[in-house]
């Protein structure tokens, strides 16, 4: 697999063709990583609109179906761990197609068994290619894009993951109505192989690899290793900032409890609308849909008070967001059955303000609580809870539908959203343990 290494530097371009090339390549990359990890979620959120059609179709609880759900998010949280690293010494234009090719083929499969054995086995594979294509995104904005425009950058390339998802939960629906739910799996797996195509076609390694300077030394920035600035080991930041860190601990665990509101939202909102509302799958999918869509502006907005607001006290916004958490999923819950459009605006409500929070949590809360050498190692026990929250809520929340009903699964999204509420306040309380570095 050689193809997968790193592309090698090439010989420098004439200096006079350096910036029309820049602005040439930095177009296509985005738009290749844009659009790229789009498509992943397009094989990752089609069983969400698939699970009523499957469990009335192969007599299925919503138990098994969160069984499976939850290997997809064991799976996916312990291949990150080893996609990672694997990514950074790959060649993310070989790498992401690849992957995208491999949760397509996956995806076919899964449309082609009845088996709940093979469900599992299927949806771990597909975990583990989706894996593949969570780092690539950080890694392109690395090379491509310089200190000073990355947070922009990168803020907009974060939205991909709600266009696919929205993509998905808006067409699924349909497809699944009209032609089956074996088609929301075969139909979304064809795109996401032209995708892979284009990715191979159009995306790219690194800027030495088409004859271009690296963008540190383009754009003149600084270049510094914030672990190398101390003679702190990795283990010793890990042990010192993070592991004996109880705000740290605090973080991750109010990650974890977000995670289970989106999660258990967003894999069973669609079934709920099917149960509870007795509308058709497709209706149900066009008003899940704005759960992601109304997620781009909430997660901007989040970001936009934060520093305006609160730039020393980033997760009071965190706070606001769960509030609003909590009032929208009262809002869905007592909406009446023949609600028509107001479900859209309550889960579109739900959507802005969880993801949201999540952004404010995962992304700045740990800048606030460690010292900069020390926020990846932050990052990744707040990430790894995150999907620990994934795995646990598809499994209760299936279970609990199951044997209590729709209202307790209700309360018990409700109690995530309020311990995570409770968990936040002593941390926005507290003087930033950064500030004491």
């Amino acid at each position: 697999m050689d193809y997968l290494k790193s592309a090698p530097a090439i010989a420098p371009l004439p200096e006079e063709q350096v910036a029309s090339a820049y602005r040439k390549f930095r177009i296509q990359v985005f738009v290749s990583v844009y659009f790229g990890y789009a498509f992943f979620y397009l094989i990752r959120k089609n069983l969400s609109i698939a699970l009523p059609a499957m469990m009335d179709s192969l007599q299925l609880s919503k138990t098994q179906m969160g069984v499976i759900l939850s290997l997809f998010g064991a799976t996916y949280a312990l291949a990150k761990l080893v996609n990672g690293p694997l990514c950074d010494r790959s060649n993310p234009r070989y790498f992401m197609a690849f992957a995208l090719f491999g949760a397509a083929v996956v995806s076919i499969l899964f449309g082609l068994s009845s088996s709940i054995l093979f469900f599992g086995i299927f949806w771990i594979m597909n975990g583990y290619f989706q894996s593949m294509g969570s780092p690539i995104g950080p890694k392109t904005m690395a090379n491509w894009f310089s200190a000073k425009e990355r947070g922009r950058f990168y803020s907009i390339w974060n939205t991909c993951h709600n266009i696919g998802s929205f993509a998905i939960v808006l067409a699924g629906g349909f497809i699944v109505e009209r032609m089956g739910w074996r088609f929301g799996f075969f139909l979304p797996a064809g795109l996401c192989l032209l995708g892979a195509l284009m990715v191979a076609w159009k995306m790219q390694d690194r800027p030495e690899s088409v004859g271009l300077p690296p963008i540190q030394v383009y754009h003149g920035d600084v270049v510094k290793n914030t672990v190398m600035d101390t003679n702190e080991s990795a283990k010793e930041l890990f042990q010192k900032y993070v592991l004996r860190n109880s705000r740290i601990w605090l973080l991750a665990f109010s990650c974890m409890l977000i995670y289970m509101v989106r999660y258990g939202l967003g894999d069973w909102g669609v079934t709920y609308l099917t149960e509870v509302k007795k509308i058709s799958i497709s209706s149900g999918g066009v008003k899940s849909s704005f759960l992601e869509l109304m997620a781009i502006p909430g997660t901007i907005l989040a970001g936009f008070i934060a520093d305006k607001f609160f730039p020393k006290k980033n997760l009071a916004v965190a706070l606001i967001y769960i509030i609003g958490v909590i009032a929208s999923i009262f809002f869905i819950y007592y909406l009446p059955e023949n609600a028509g459009i107001w479900d859209g605006v309550a889960f579109g409500m739900a959507g802005f303000f969880i993801y949201g929070a999540q952004m404010v949590c995962t992304g700045l809360g740990p800048l606030a609580l460690v010292p900069r050498r020390a926020v990846a190692t932050a990052v990744g026990l707040t990430g790894a809870m995150s999907y620990i929250g994934t795995f646990l809520t598809s499994i209760i929340s299936g279970w609990i539908s199951d044997h209590w009903g729709w209202t307790s699964t209700f309360i018990f999204w409700i109690a995530c959203a309020l311990i995570a509420l409770l968990i936040l306040i002593p941390l926005v309380i507290m003087k930033n343990t950064k500030e004491s570095y």
